[in-house]
């Protein structure tokens, strides 16, 4: 097993729908960031608040002294505004808890980009034996503040952690714990001991899937993602009609009781894209309330991270809407 990452001359920020990453920061000079219970509650309850947000998904997670660590999926593509919120509000509480000001970080989160279809277990394990190696608990079932005993008692787990990705490759949570207990692969330690860390844990075909669709702060993908460039609900529509061999009719009419991907990606990308609220959703595409957008954009965010077919639609939607951008610049 391989674990090349990329050769990067300073830390990307790669954002995409339905990317996986393993998210982590310490404390400023390595003071410590939880220093009693209300500390990792607080931080617990904000992951749980960007989980009802923005429909991140949280596969593991692990809070240590002075720097925590989080394995999560962005299916909205939008790491930088959900780690900005749990940072920035996490900090404003443990100040006013404990009674001091200014920076709590050391600075920005560092994210690693991973292919999940191939090292999410592997990352999981990693975040889950980090007390072990810390010398904090003998087994990682034993430290409270890490989410690998909800892993062996699933129906423990709050709603907000995803269980199933991980544990589907085992016969049952004892396996997947065996698997932990196992110890952490070398290639992978080798991966995290690197003074200049890559953002990217996958082979070379993933490392340049990457690199060629231009999912980095340094794309032109990205700098129309920052731009206040917003598309119209019409260009939205007419995109996805195309990509998907529709009528834009199609996308604006549903029927009870039939699934219409292509109308639910519609509604995905209005949201994602344009700027407007549920409700001004709801009513282009005839919905008598906006719970009707809200349940299409979990269903598609939901599915993203996993369906190759539906990441790659989403994928030429993005890239089509933002070419006919990039010629009205120029």
């Amino acid at each position: 097993m391989d674990y090349p990452g990329l050769a990067m001359s300073r830390p990307l920020r790669i954002e995409y729908p339905g990317a996986c990453y393993h998210v982590m920061n310490r404390g400023l000079a390595d003071h410590p960031v939880f220093i009693d219970n209300r500390d990792f509650r607080n931080f617990l309850s904000l992951i749980e608040d960007a989980w009802r947000r923005w429909h991140i998904r949280v596969f593991s997670w692990c809070l240590m002294g002075n720097h925590y660590h989080v394995a999560l999926q962005t299916p909205e593509g939008n790491l930088q505004r959900v780690m900005r919120h749990i940072d920035g509000v996490f900090t404003q509480r443990f100040n006013r808890t404990h009674n001091r000001d200014g920076p709590l970080f050391r600075g920005r989160y560092r994210a690693i980009l991973i292919d999940a279809d191939q090292y999410l277990a592997a990352v999981v394990r990693y975040i889950h034996l980090n007390p072990v190696e810390a010398k904090k608990v003998s087994a990682p079932q034993n430290y409270p503040w890490s989410s690998h005993r909800h892993y062996l008692k699933p129906e423990s787990a709050p709603e907000w952690l995803s269980l199933s990705e991980t544990l589907s490759s085992y016969r049952n949570p004892l396996a997947f714990h065996r698997f932990v207990l196992s110890g952490n692969d070398k290639l992978l330690l080798k991966f995290y001991s690197r003074g200049k860390r890559p953002p990217v844990l996958g082979d070379e075909h993933f490392a340049a899937t990457i690199t060629q669709d231009g999912y980095s702060s340094d794309s032109e993908h990205a700098r129309y993602e920052t731009t206040s460039f917003r598309p119209g609900i019409e260009s939205v529509l007419k995109t996805v009609a195309r990509v998907y061999r529709v009528s834009e009719k199609d996308l604006l009419s549903g029927r009870r009781g039939q699934r219409n991907e292509a109308r639910h990606v519609a509604m995905y990308m209005t949201r994602e894209l344009c700027g407007i609220s549920l409700g001004e959703i709801a009513q282009t595409f005839h919905l008598q309330s906006h719970g009707g957008v809200g349940s299409a954009c979990s269903i598609i965010g939901g599915r993203v991270g996993k369906d190759r077919d539906l990441r790659r639609r989403i994928q030429e939607i993005r890239a089509r809407i933002r070419d006919k951008y990039c010629q009205k610049k120029t």
